[in-house]
């Protein structure tokens, strides 16, 4: 996702299982900076934040699925899985 803060483009990509989030100047790609919730809500991006939490009992569920899966040779579980696993993270395909 990209922002616009302080005249200033930032692409923002969450970390840290949600809890912090890299901008990274969309001009200068070295320049970036690691926020906390609050510290994204005290700039005003707490927009960011709720579209990007990651439910992790949902991503543990798709983990040990593709575990369950691959042990027992199963494709198709293996392949409906990983995309649990995608939404659940918000990885695109």
């Amino acid at each position: 996702m990209e922002i616009t803060h302080n005249n200033h483009q930032y692409k923002v990509t969450p970390i840290a299982n949600g809890t912090l989030w890299r901008l990274t100047q969309v001009d200068t790609p070295r320049d970036s900076v690691v926020l906390n919730r609050d510290q994204m809500v005290m700039a005003g991006l707490s927009h960011v934040i709720k579209p990007s939490v990651i439910d992790l009992n949902k991503v543990r569920a798709a983990q040990n699925k593709i575990v369950i899966a691959r042990f027992l040779g199963d494709g198709v579980m293996w392949t409906k899985a990983v995309e649990e696993y995608r939404q659940a993270t918000g990885a695109q395909p």
